[in-house]
């Protein structure tokens, strides 16, 4: 009888062993594959912004050579553009427990008075000496940047160092894993701290001096840690604080409770508060998305349901992006039929099962305002005779958005195209004048 028994299950047992061990490679081989994807994108990042720094630092080394006002115009646009990309490609990698906030200010300020001094019209109002003599600064302490980056960026290719290394070394502080690469940004971080001061003019000042104040604006009672983390649990649907950490963080422009907890495939959830009144102003969950399942509505549906879960209500998409299964949504906060830029936001999404997996909303929370009763002064159609006439429109709203000098104006905004490119344009509502011109490229996302 056991004979029998053992000859009916030893080929079940088998084929189980078989199909497991068969599983268990399938699984491996994803997994291998998630993180080769993941290592291909943090290394094509990182290469994309060491090439903008070289660019960056060519188009200010060019800047105090010209005479042309409007080829330094033209070169303060690129340096404007370069210094942003490379923001951007910095958020592409996995910095979010390393210290790089000191660079990634300057490449701010950089990008803020490029836009100042190249959207003016020079020949009404010429480069000064003292602004000559920042563009001057600029690109001596750009040459320092790109120099550093560059002895890095040639270490991680001798060495064929790995950026899912870094990321992993960051979250365990393993001291004894090779941290050339954090040693590299840390350096970099701490050669800027050590620059000189650059006078960046009343425009750039006033804005960072009105972006400490609309922190103060802030109203509401102080929570507790305990307060913070039932708040997180909430707004990402867990039933219990249980496992979540909580630290007050006191550097930066305002203090905040970072949250963190173990989620899916044992991947950090980072979230952080505002002290006053709990509002989440940005989260980060970084885990591998390896199948997509839900289409661009069905994700977009699952931003705004978690953004009005949270109380971020009255929001309107305005562009979408889809990265390695996962869709970013910006958004801005919308009065009546008034589109307000300064309160906006992004949410990421996991297109396999709608997961949120980032936010970024400190414009939203800082820049509250009220412009329900605001009427402009020039009509949609006076406004209309301000802007190119090659321009095919396509779309028509006000807008509120910052002028140069950091005001909140109220614009009419047109959106359209020129030879299949398109743009986007604000007209001073009240004045008239040409407040701001972008070409909306693919790279940034597709206008909803």
């Amino acid at each position: 009888m056991y004979k029998r028994m053992a000859a009916i299950l030893l080929p079940i047992v088998a084929v189980a062993f078989i199909a497991a061990a068969a599983w268990g490679y399938m699984e491996h081989q994803d997994k291998n594959s998630v993180l080769i994807k993941a290592e291909n994108q943090y290394q094509r990042a990182f290469h994309d912004l060491n090439d903008r720094m070289d660019r960056l630092q060519g188009e200010l080394g060019k800047s105090i050579a010209l005479n042309s006002r409007r080829q330094l115009s033209t070169a303060m646009t690129n340096v404007w553009r370069l210094a942003y990309a490379a923001q951007s490609d910095i958020g592409q990698l996995p910095l979010t427990l390393m210290p790089f906030d000191s660079a990634e200010k300057f490449l701010s300020r950089v990008g803020n008075f490029a836009y100042e001094v190249g959207i003016r019209d020079l020949d009404k109002e010429p480069l000064s000496d003292k602004e000559w003599k920042t563009l001057s600064d600029l690109y001596q302490q750009a040459k320092h940047i790109r120099d550093d980056m560059a002895a890095l960026q040639s270490k991680v290719i001798n060495r064929n160092l790995r950026w899912m290394d870094v990321e992993l070394a960051v979250a365990s502080e393993d001291k004894k894993m090779d941290n050339t690469i954090i040693d590299g940004f840390k350096k970099v971080n701490q050669v800027v701290q050590e620059f000189p001061e650059v006078d960046w003019g009343p425009s750039v000042n006033n804005m960072e001096i009105r972006q400490r104040e609309r922190v103060k604006q802030l109203k509401g009672k102080l929570i507790t840690p305990e307060q913070a983390k039932q708040r997180v649990a909430y707004a990402f649907g867990r039933e219990s604080t249980k496992g979540m950490h909580v630290t007050r963080n006191k550097k930066g422009d305002y203090p905040t409770y970072s949250v963190r907890y173990e989620g899916r495939n044992k991947t950090e959830v980072y979230t952080d508060l505002t002290t006053i009144d709990g509002h989440i102003v940005w989260m980060v969950f970084d885990r591998p998305v390896t199948k997509k399942r839900l289409t661009l509505d069905q994700a977009l549906t699952r931003a705004t349901r978690f953004l009005n879960r949270i109380g971020y209500k009255n929001m309107t998409p305005i562009s979408y992006d889809e990265v390695s299964n996962i869709a970013s949504f910006n958004f801005v906060h919308k009065e009546g039929d008034v589109y307000i830029y300064p309160e906006s936001l992004a949410v990421k999404v996991a297109l396999d099962n709608g997961e949120v997996m980032g936010l970024q909303a400190d414009e939203y929370v800082f820049n509250k305002m009220d412009w329900s009763k605001r009427k402009p002064k020039l009509s949609a159609t006076q406004a209309r005779k301000q802007v190119n006439p090659h321009l095919k429109l396509t779309k028509n709203n006000l807008a509120v958005i910052y002028d140069r000098n950091g005001r909140q104006v109220l614009c009419h905004e047109f959106l359209g195209t020129i030879n299949g490119e398109q743009y986007r344009l604000f007209i001073n509502a009240d004045t008239g004048e040409e407040e701001y011109v972008d070409r909306i490229e693919k790279a940034n996302g597709n206008r909803i």
